[in-house]
Protein backbone atom coordinates (compact mmCIF):
# COMPACT_ATOMS: atom_id res chain seq x y z
CA UNK A 1 0.00 0.00 0.00
CA UNK A 2 2.92 2.13 0.74
CA UNK A 3 4.40 1.76 -2.37
CA UNK A 4 0.93 1.94 -4.46
CA UNK A 5 1.16 5.61 -2.58
CA UNK A 6 4.70 6.60 -3.32
CA UNK A 7 3.81 6.06 -7.26
CA UNK A 8 0.76 7.75 -7.49
CA UNK A 9 2.32 10.54 -5.72
CA UNK A 10 5.11 10.42 -8.16
CA UNK A 11 3.00 10.16 -10.80
CA UNK A 12 0.59 13.35 -10.14
CA UNK A 13 4.42 15.01 -9.70
CA UNK A 14 4.72 14.38 -13.51
CA UNK A 15 1.25 15.02 -14.55
CA UNK A 16 1.02 18.61 -12.96
CA UNK A 17 3.39 20.45 -15.42
CA UNK A 18 1.71 18.63 -17.85
CA UNK A 19 -1.80 20.22 -16.53
CA UNK A 20 -0.23 24.01 -16.33
CA UNK A 21 1.73 23.89 -19.62
CA UNK A 22 -1.49 22.86 -21.80
CA UNK A 23 -3.39 25.72 -19.99
CA UNK A 24 -0.99 28.55 -20.75
CA UNK A 25 0.51 27.55 -23.86
CA UNK A 26 -0.51 29.42 -26.94
CA UNK A 27 1.49 28.03 -29.48
CA UNK A 28 3.27 25.12 -31.55
CA UNK A 29 6.59 24.87 -32.88
CA UNK A 30 4.38 24.42 -36.70
CA UNK A 31 0.98 25.39 -37.25
CA UNK A 32 -1.12 22.25 -37.42
CA UNK A 33 -4.35 24.56 -36.98
CA UNK A 34 -4.05 26.09 -40.54
CA UNK A 35 -5.13 22.35 -42.12
CA UNK A 36 -8.36 22.06 -39.95
CA UNK A 37 -9.51 26.13 -40.83
CA UNK A 38 -8.58 25.43 -44.63
CA UNK A 39 -10.62 22.30 -44.64
CA UNK A 40 -13.61 24.43 -42.89
CA UNK A 41 -13.15 26.68 -46.19
CA UNK A 42 -13.08 24.35 -48.80
CA UNK A 43 -14.87 21.28 -47.78
CA UNK A 44 -12.47 19.39 -48.64
CA UNK A 45 -8.88 18.41 -47.05
CA UNK A 46 -6.70 20.90 -48.52
CA UNK A 47 -4.46 20.51 -50.74
CA UNK A 48 -0.18 19.24 -50.17
CA UNK A 49 1.27 22.44 -51.17
CA UNK A 50 -1.74 25.50 -49.46
CA UNK A 51 -0.26 25.18 -46.36
CA UNK A 52 3.17 24.36 -44.01
CA UNK A 53 1.64 21.44 -42.71
CA UNK A 54 -0.68 20.04 -45.15
CA UNK A 55 1.04 17.54 -46.27
CA UNK A 56 0.70 15.90 -43.75
CA UNK A 57 -1.85 12.62 -43.42
CA UNK A 58 -5.61 14.09 -43.02
CA UNK A 59 -6.79 11.70 -39.94
CA UNK A 60 -5.53 13.69 -37.08
CA UNK A 61 -7.11 16.72 -38.73
CA UNK A 62 -9.95 15.09 -39.28
CA UNK A 63 -10.58 13.74 -35.82
CA UNK A 64 -9.67 17.73 -34.16
CA UNK A 65 -12.22 18.89 -36.71
CA UNK A 66 -15.03 16.43 -36.17
CA UNK A 67 -14.23 17.27 -32.67
CA UNK A 68 -14.84 20.60 -33.14
CA UNK A 69 -18.05 19.92 -34.72
CA UNK A 70 -19.12 18.86 -31.65
CA UNK A 71 -18.02 21.54 -28.90
CA UNK A 72 -18.23 24.21 -31.65
CA UNK A 73 -14.87 25.55 -31.75
CA UNK A 74 -14.49 27.39 -35.12
CA UNK A 75 -11.65 30.17 -34.68
CA UNK A 76 -7.87 29.49 -34.68
CA UNK A 77 -7.56 29.90 -30.94
CA UNK A 78 -10.46 27.84 -30.36
CA UNK A 79 -9.42 24.95 -32.59
CA UNK A 80 -5.74 25.32 -31.26
CA UNK A 81 -6.90 24.86 -27.28
CA UNK A 82 -9.48 21.80 -28.18
CA UNK A 83 -6.34 20.50 -29.81
CA UNK A 84 -3.93 20.88 -27.05
CA UNK A 85 -6.31 19.28 -24.39
CA UNK A 86 -6.75 16.10 -26.61
CA UNK A 87 -3.55 15.80 -27.02
CA UNK A 88 -2.98 16.64 -23.15
CA UNK A 89 -5.02 13.21 -23.43
CA UNK A 90 -2.36 11.48 -24.98
CA UNK A 91 0.38 13.17 -22.95
CA UNK A 92 -1.51 11.16 -19.79
CA UNK A 93 -1.70 7.90 -21.78
CA UNK A 94 1.90 8.40 -22.83
CA UNK A 95 2.90 9.06 -18.59
CA UNK A 96 0.82 6.03 -17.60
CA UNK A 97 2.62 3.70 -19.90
CA UNK A 98 5.46 4.36 -18.93
CA UNK A 99 4.86 4.40 -15.48
CA UNK A 100 3.37 1.45 -15.88
CA UNK A 101 6.22 -0.49 -18.25
CA UNK A 102 8.98 0.86 -15.44
CA UNK A 103 7.08 -0.85 -12.72
CA UNK A 104 6.82 -4.07 -14.76
CA UNK A 105 10.85 -4.62 -14.83
CA UNK A 106 12.73 -6.77 -12.12
CA UNK A 107 14.53 -3.91 -10.61
CA UNK A 108 14.56 -2.92 -7.27
CA UNK A 109 11.77 -0.20 -6.13
CA UNK A 110 14.07 2.62 -5.52
CA UNK A 111 15.40 2.20 -8.72
CA UNK A 112 12.47 1.64 -11.09
CA UNK A 113 10.72 5.19 -8.81
CA UNK A 114 13.65 7.18 -9.85
CA UNK A 115 14.21 5.65 -13.90
CA UNK A 116 9.71 6.70 -13.65
CA UNK A 117 10.17 10.15 -12.56
CA UNK A 118 13.49 10.35 -15.17
CA UNK A 119 11.19 9.59 -17.97
CA UNK A 120 8.14 10.99 -16.90
CA UNK A 121 9.24 14.61 -16.21
CA UNK A 122 11.76 14.63 -19.28
CA UNK A 123 11.23 17.97 -20.32
CA UNK A 124 11.09 17.29 -24.36
CA UNK A 125 8.42 14.49 -23.80
CA UNK A 126 6.50 17.11 -21.98
CA UNK A 127 6.77 20.18 -24.57
CA UNK A 128 5.76 17.79 -27.51
CA UNK A 129 2.70 16.71 -25.51
CA UNK A 130 1.27 20.14 -25.02
CA UNK A 131 1.42 21.37 -28.40
CA UNK A 132 -1.77 21.54 -30.84
CA UNK A 133 0.76 18.82 -33.06
CA UNK A 134 0.13 15.28 -34.41
CA UNK A 135 3.29 14.29 -32.79
CA UNK A 136 2.37 12.96 -29.45
CA UNK A 137 -0.94 10.82 -30.39
CA UNK A 138 1.75 8.93 -33.02
CA UNK A 139 4.38 8.68 -29.97
CA UNK A 140 1.31 6.87 -28.07
CA UNK A 141 0.66 4.47 -30.70
CA UNK A 142 4.18 3.76 -30.76
CA UNK A 143 4.38 2.78 -27.04
CA UNK A 144 1.20 0.22 -27.38
CA UNK A 145 2.50 -0.86 -30.85
CA UNK A 146 5.63 -2.10 -28.42
CA UNK A 147 3.40 -3.38 -25.31
CA UNK A 148 1.31 -5.15 -27.88
CA UNK A 149 3.88 -6.91 -29.56
CA UNK A 150 5.51 -7.93 -26.95
CA UNK A 151 2.10 -9.67 -25.41
CA UNK A 152 1.75 -11.54 -29.01
CA UNK A 153 4.99 -13.15 -28.57
CA UNK A 154 4.06 -14.45 -25.30
CA UNK A 155 0.43 -15.42 -26.06
CA UNK A 156 -0.79 -16.50 -29.78
CA UNK A 157 -4.47 -14.54 -29.03
CA UNK A 158 -6.21 -13.28 -32.30
CA UNK A 159 -7.40 -10.33 -30.95
CA UNK A 160 -4.06 -9.18 -29.57
CA UNK A 161 -2.82 -9.36 -33.17
CA UNK A 162 -5.84 -7.50 -33.99
CA UNK A 163 -4.87 -5.00 -32.04
CA UNK A 164 -1.35 -4.87 -33.07
CA UNK A 165 -2.66 -3.97 -36.86
CA UNK A 166 -4.96 -1.48 -35.79
CA UNK A 167 -2.03 0.36 -34.05
CA UNK A 168 0.30 0.02 -37.12
CA UNK A 169 -2.57 1.16 -39.22
CA UNK A 170 -3.92 4.33 -36.93
CA UNK A 171 -0.19 5.19 -36.36
CA UNK A 172 0.79 5.08 -40.12
CA UNK A 173 -2.12 7.68 -41.33
CA UNK A 174 -2.03 9.90 -38.09
CA UNK A 175 2.15 10.76 -39.38
CA UNK A 176 4.68 10.07 -41.54
CA UNK A 177 7.01 8.34 -39.17
CA UNK A 178 4.32 6.22 -37.80
CA UNK A 179 4.89 4.13 -41.11
CA UNK A 180 7.97 2.84 -39.33
CA UNK A 181 5.89 0.47 -37.28
CA UNK A 182 5.06 -1.61 -40.42
CA UNK A 183 8.47 -2.22 -41.21
CA UNK A 184 9.58 -3.14 -37.65
CA UNK A 185 6.35 -5.34 -37.65
CA UNK A 186 7.51 -7.35 -40.67
CA UNK A 187 11.39 -7.53 -39.23
CA UNK A 188 10.25 -8.85 -36.16
CA UNK A 189 7.89 -11.47 -37.84
CA UNK A 190 11.59 -12.19 -40.02
CA UNK A 191 13.61 -12.67 -36.38
CA UNK A 192 11.02 -15.33 -35.25
CA UNK A 193 10.73 -17.19 -38.72
CA UNK A 194 14.52 -17.39 -38.76
CA UNK A 195 15.00 -18.72 -35.41
CA UNK A 196 11.95 -20.89 -36.03
CA UNK A 197 10.21 -19.40 -33.30
CA UNK A 198 7.03 -19.48 -35.66
CA UNK A 199 6.44 -21.43 -38.12
CA UNK A 200 6.62 -20.71 -42.20
CA UNK A 201 2.63 -21.09 -42.37
CA UNK A 202 2.10 -19.00 -38.87
CA UNK A 203 4.53 -16.54 -40.68
CA UNK A 204 2.97 -16.58 -44.12
CA UNK A 205 -0.61 -15.11 -42.34
CA UNK A 206 0.23 -12.92 -40.57
CA UNK A 207 2.63 -11.43 -43.38
CA UNK A 208 -0.64 -11.43 -45.89
CA UNK A 209 -2.50 -10.08 -43.10
CA UNK A 210 0.34 -6.73 -41.90
CA UNK A 211 0.18 -6.12 -46.19
CA UNK A 212 -3.50 -6.21 -46.33
CA UNK A 213 -3.19 -2.81 -44.46
CA UNK A 214 -1.45 -1.28 -47.35
CA UNK A 215 -4.27 -0.15 -49.09
CA UNK A 216 -5.70 1.47 -46.02
CA UNK A 217 -2.77 3.05 -45.66
CA UNK A 218 -2.11 4.09 -48.91
CA UNK A 219 -5.78 5.60 -49.22
CA UNK A 220 -6.63 7.03 -45.26
CA UNK A 221 -3.26 8.25 -44.78
CA UNK A 222 -3.09 10.62 -48.40
CA UNK A 223 -0.21 8.53 -50.18
CA UNK A 224 -1.83 7.47 -53.11
CA UNK A 225 -3.34 10.70 -53.61
CA UNK A 226 0.28 12.35 -53.01
CA UNK A 227 1.93 9.75 -55.69
CA UNK A 228 -0.60 10.29 -58.03
CA UNK A 229 -0.61 14.06 -58.31
CA UNK A 230 3.16 14.77 -57.31
CA UNK A 231 4.77 11.30 -57.90
CA UNK A 232 5.85 11.33 -54.66
CA UNK A 233 3.73 9.39 -51.42
CA UNK A 234 6.12 11.03 -48.95
CA UNK A 235 6.34 14.18 -50.35
CA UNK A 236 6.79 16.82 -47.38
CA UNK A 237 7.04 20.74 -46.84
CA UNK A 238 11.09 20.75 -47.52
CA UNK A 239 12.11 19.90 -50.69
CA UNK A 240 15.22 16.44 -51.03
CA UNK A 241 18.75 18.16 -50.74
CA UNK A 242 21.98 16.72 -52.29
CA UNK A 243 23.11 14.11 -51.24
CA UNK A 244 25.79 15.19 -48.76
CA UNK A 245 29.22 14.15 -49.63
CA UNK A 246 31.30 11.84 -46.97
CA UNK A 247 34.16 13.93 -45.75
CA UNK A 248 34.07 17.11 -48.17
CA UNK A 249 31.37 19.69 -47.25
CA UNK A 250 29.56 20.90 -50.81
CA UNK A 251 28.38 24.31 -51.74
CA UNK A 252 24.31 23.20 -51.49
CA UNK A 253 22.17 26.05 -50.72
CA UNK A 254 18.78 26.76 -49.88
CA UNK A 255 19.25 24.82 -46.26
CA UNK A 256 20.13 25.69 -43.07
CA UNK A 257 23.32 23.97 -42.31
CA UNK A 258 22.41 20.83 -40.69
CA UNK A 259 23.93 17.92 -42.60
CA UNK A 260 27.43 19.09 -43.93
CA UNK A 261 29.07 15.63 -44.76
CA UNK A 262 28.52 12.28 -43.54
CA UNK A 263 31.66 11.78 -41.18
CA UNK A 264 30.64 15.36 -39.83
CA UNK A 265 27.22 14.45 -38.65
CA UNK A 266 26.79 11.14 -38.52
CA UNK A 267 30.14 10.51 -36.47
CA UNK A 268 30.93 13.00 -33.92
CA UNK A 269 29.65 13.90 -30.35
CA UNK A 270 30.29 17.86 -30.05
CA UNK A 271 29.84 17.90 -26.21
CA UNK A 272 32.35 21.03 -25.98
CA UNK A 273 30.18 23.38 -28.19
CA UNK A 274 26.71 22.13 -26.44
CA UNK A 275 28.32 23.60 -23.40
CA UNK A 276 30.09 26.49 -24.68
CA UNK A 277 26.52 27.58 -26.32
CA UNK A 278 23.43 25.21 -24.90
CA UNK A 279 20.73 25.96 -27.71
CA UNK A 280 20.42 26.16 -31.71
CA UNK A 281 20.39 29.14 -33.96
CA UNK A 282 17.74 29.25 -36.46
CA UNK A 283 19.16 31.35 -39.51
CA UNK A 284 20.53 30.64 -42.64
CA UNK A 285 23.89 32.15 -41.72
CA UNK A 286 27.50 30.52 -40.95
CA UNK A 287 27.53 31.87 -37.43
CA UNK A 288 26.00 28.54 -35.75
CA UNK A 289 27.64 26.48 -32.97
CA UNK A 290 29.50 23.44 -34.60
CA UNK A 291 27.12 21.14 -32.69
CA UNK A 292 24.27 22.07 -35.14
CA UNK A 293 25.55 19.70 -37.83
CA UNK A 294 25.58 17.01 -35.35
CA UNK A 295 23.18 14.81 -35.50
CA UNK A 296 23.84 13.02 -32.28
CA UNK A 297 24.52 15.88 -30.20
CA UNK A 298 21.31 17.22 -31.27
CA UNK A 299 19.26 14.85 -30.57
CA UNK A 300 21.58 15.01 -27.20
CA UNK A 301 21.13 18.66 -26.75
CA UNK A 302 17.20 18.33 -27.34
CA UNK A 303 16.74 15.74 -24.54
CA UNK A 304 17.00 17.49 -21.15
CA UNK A 305 16.20 21.01 -22.66
CA UNK A 306 12.64 22.71 -23.56
CA UNK A 307 14.43 25.60 -25.62
CA UNK A 308 17.01 23.79 -26.93
CA UNK A 309 15.83 24.26 -30.23
CA UNK A 310 14.41 27.82 -29.94
CA UNK A 311 11.43 26.90 -31.81
CA UNK A 312 8.96 28.10 -31.42
CA UNK A 313 10.61 31.37 -30.73
CA UNK A 314 8.45 32.42 -27.78
CA UNK A 315 9.81 29.63 -25.77
CA UNK A 316 13.46 30.66 -25.50
CA UNK A 317 14.96 30.54 -22.38
CA UNK A 318 17.77 33.28 -22.77
CA UNK A 319 18.29 33.33 -18.79
CA UNK A 320 22.26 32.68 -18.00
CA UNK A 321 21.31 30.87 -14.54
CA UNK A 322 18.92 28.72 -16.53
CA UNK A 323 21.76 28.34 -19.33
CA UNK A 324 24.18 26.77 -16.80
CA UNK A 325 21.82 24.51 -15.64
CA UNK A 326 21.73 23.33 -18.59
CA UNK A 327 25.52 22.66 -19.03
CA UNK A 328 25.15 21.05 -16.12
CA UNK A 329 22.72 18.48 -17.15
CA UNK A 330 24.58 17.49 -20.51
CA UNK A 331 27.83 16.99 -18.40
CA UNK A 332 25.62 14.87 -15.78
CA UNK A 333 24.05 12.60 -18.57
CA UNK A 334 27.23 11.74 -20.25
CA UNK A 335 27.62 8.91 -17.56
CA UNK A 336 24.07 7.85 -18.38
CA UNK A 337 24.64 8.05 -21.82
CA UNK A 338 27.32 5.83 -21.34
CA UNK A 339 24.92 3.29 -19.52
CA UNK A 340 22.40 3.60 -22.36
CA UNK A 341 24.90 2.42 -24.86
CA UNK A 342 26.43 -0.76 -21.65
CA UNK A 343 22.33 -1.61 -22.54
CA UNK A 344 22.58 -1.74 -25.71
CA UNK A 345 25.14 -3.46 -25.57
CA UNK A 346 23.55 -5.83 -23.35
CA UNK A 347 20.33 -6.63 -24.78
CA UNK A 348 22.37 -7.05 -27.92
CA UNK A 349 24.79 -10.02 -26.39
CA UNK A 350 21.52 -11.44 -24.61
CA UNK A 351 20.21 -11.51 -28.42
CA UNK A 352 23.01 -13.50 -29.89
CA UNK A 353 23.35 -15.90 -27.34
CA UNK A 354 19.33 -16.99 -26.25
CA UNK A 355 17.33 -15.64 -29.58
CA UNK A 356 15.21 -13.54 -26.75
CA UNK A 357 12.44 -12.25 -28.85
CA UNK A 358 12.36 -10.03 -26.59
CA UNK A 359 15.54 -8.54 -26.67
CA UNK A 360 15.06 -8.48 -30.40
CA UNK A 361 12.27 -6.42 -30.26
CA UNK A 362 13.36 -3.10 -28.26
CA UNK A 363 16.41 -3.61 -30.40
CA UNK A 364 14.41 -3.89 -33.91
CA UNK A 365 12.00 -0.60 -32.87
CA UNK A 366 14.82 1.38 -31.55
CA UNK A 367 17.31 1.01 -33.73
CA UNK A 368 15.03 1.00 -36.95
CA UNK A 369 13.25 4.08 -35.55
CA UNK A 370 16.81 6.02 -35.30
CA UNK A 371 17.70 4.79 -38.50
CA UNK A 372 14.64 6.51 -40.18
CA UNK A 373 15.61 9.82 -38.11
CA UNK A 374 18.86 9.83 -39.65
CA UNK A 375 17.97 8.85 -43.43
CA UNK A 376 15.33 11.82 -42.78
CA UNK A 377 18.04 14.11 -41.74
CA UNK A 378 20.45 12.60 -44.34
CA UNK A 379 17.92 13.35 -47.18
CA UNK A 380 16.67 17.05 -45.97
CA UNK A 381 20.12 18.03 -44.74
CA UNK A 382 18.36 21.29 -42.49
CA UNK A 383 19.58 20.18 -38.88
CA UNK A 384 15.74 20.78 -37.91
CA UNK A 385 15.17 17.67 -38.81
CA UNK A 386 17.36 16.05 -36.45
CA UNK A 387 13.84 15.51 -34.00
CA UNK A 388 14.44 13.83 -31.70
CA UNK A 389 10.73 13.39 -31.31
CA UNK A 390 10.59 11.44 -34.46
CA UNK A 391 12.30 8.78 -32.27
CA UNK A 392 9.85 9.07 -29.24
CA UNK A 393 7.45 6.06 -30.98
CA UNK A 394 10.45 3.72 -29.19
CA UNK A 395 10.40 5.38 -26.08
CA UNK A 396 9.42 2.21 -24.38
CA UNK A 397 12.83 0.45 -25.43
CA UNK A 398 15.04 3.46 -25.14
CA UNK A 399 13.57 2.71 -21.12
CA UNK A 400 13.91 -1.01 -21.21
CA UNK A 401 17.64 -0.50 -22.95
CA UNK A 402 18.57 1.83 -20.14
CA UNK A 403 16.93 -0.41 -17.39
CA UNK A 404 19.11 -3.10 -18.79
CA UNK A 405 22.19 -0.69 -18.59
CA UNK A 406 21.22 -0.08 -14.92
CA UNK A 407 21.22 -3.65 -14.90
CA UNK A 408 24.77 -4.60 -15.16
CA UNK A 409 25.78 -2.22 -12.54
CA UNK A 410 26.56 -4.91 -9.58
CA UNK A 411 29.31 -2.96 -7.72
CA UNK A 412 27.21 -1.08 -4.60
CA UNK A 413 28.96 1.97 -4.67
CA UNK A 414 28.96 2.29 -8.12
CA UNK A 415 25.23 1.39 -7.78
CA UNK A 416 24.88 4.11 -5.62
CA UNK A 417 26.20 6.69 -7.28
CA UNK A 418 24.79 6.20 -10.47
CA UNK A 419 21.00 6.91 -8.76
CA UNK A 420 22.42 9.67 -7.18
CA UNK A 421 23.35 11.03 -10.75
CA UNK A 422 19.98 10.08 -12.41
CA UNK A 423 18.08 11.70 -9.29
CA UNK A 424 20.57 15.06 -9.58
CA UNK A 425 19.75 14.89 -14.08
CA UNK A 426 16.17 14.59 -13.30
CA UNK A 427 16.20 17.58 -10.59
CA UNK A 428 17.89 20.10 -13.10
CA UNK A 429 15.53 18.69 -15.24
CA UNK A 430 12.51 19.95 -13.27
CA UNK A 431 14.41 23.26 -12.90
CA UNK A 432 14.68 23.54 -16.82
CA UNK A 433 10.75 22.76 -16.34
CA UNK A 434 10.41 26.10 -13.98
CA UNK A 435 12.40 28.41 -16.30
CA UNK A 436 10.12 26.61 -19.02
CA UNK A 437 7.10 27.51 -17.05
CA UNK A 438 8.07 30.81 -16.15
CA UNK A 439 9.12 31.90 -19.60
CA UNK A 440 5.16 30.82 -21.09
CA UNK A 441 3.41 32.78 -18.04
CA UNK A 442 5.66 36.02 -19.47
CA UNK A 443 3.80 35.22 -22.68
CA UNK A 444 0.47 35.26 -21.26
Amino acid sequence: MKQRTIILIAFVVCLVPRIILTSINKTANDDHIAPILLWNEKGIFPETKDCWECFQPPFYYGVVKSVAEVTGATTEDELRVLSQWMNFTFGVSCLLLVFFFQFQSSLSFKWNLSLALFWGLNPKLIAISIQATNDIPVIVFGMLFTILLLKCVENKSKILFVLLLLTVLFASILKGNGLVLFFVFHFVLMFLLITKQISFSLFSVKTVLLLALIPLIAFWGGYYGKHKKYGNPFLTNLPVAPAPNFFTPDSAAGFRKGVTTVWDSFFSFKIKSLIEQPYNVNDLSDNYPAHRTSFFTQLYGQFSNTSFERAPPSWSVKDETAMNFMRANYLLQLPLALLFLLGIFAVTKQVVKERSPQDFIHLAIFFIYLAFVARYAYNIRDFANMKLIFLFPALLSMVYLFKEGVAQIKNRVLNNTVIVLLNLSTLLCVINLIYFHIRLFQNL
